[in-house]
């Protein structure tokens, strides 16, 4: 009588810690931000091109990458997120912009980049002040 009543009581246990841990992790997506919250650079991450390869931080401040020199020693880095943009024409008046998650620090302006966000194709380039 004792082994049934153990057994029945860990199976009551296991269910209820399963339903526990279903309960919390759908609380936690609940929690979530969405990523492009407080982005601020447009309404899509391709709207504002100034230069052909540039970072936008989450405040919409726009830093051109190509003047960056590589050989600055950064002693300690402060990092910002953002997104990292390259524009290229395509020779027959359009261009292709890539738009990478990013990162980069503020001091020495290194910037390690994340995964592919997205890529825009357009037929005719709208960027008429890339630099």
């Amino acid at each position: 009588m004792k082994v049934q009543k153990m057994k029945k009581m860990k199976r009551t246990m296991v269910a209820g810690l399963v339903a526990f841990m279903m309960l919390a992790e759908s609380v936690t997506a609940f929690a979530a931000e969405p990523h492009d919250a407080g982005c601020g650079c447009g309404e899509e991450h391709g709207a504002v091109i100034l230069y052909d390869e540039q970072f936008v931080d989450e405040d919409g401040n726009i830093t051109p990458v190509s003047g960056i020199s590589e050989h600055i020693l950064c002693i300690k880095h402060k990092i910002v997120e953002g997104y990292f943009q390259t524009h290229v024409a395509d020779g027959k008046g359009g261009c292709v912009v890539k738009t990478y998650y990013s990162t980069q620090c503020i001091y020495c302006n290194t910037i390690w980049l994340g995964d592919l966000y997205s890529k825009d194709t357009y037929a005719k380039c709208p960027h008429d002040n890339v630099k």
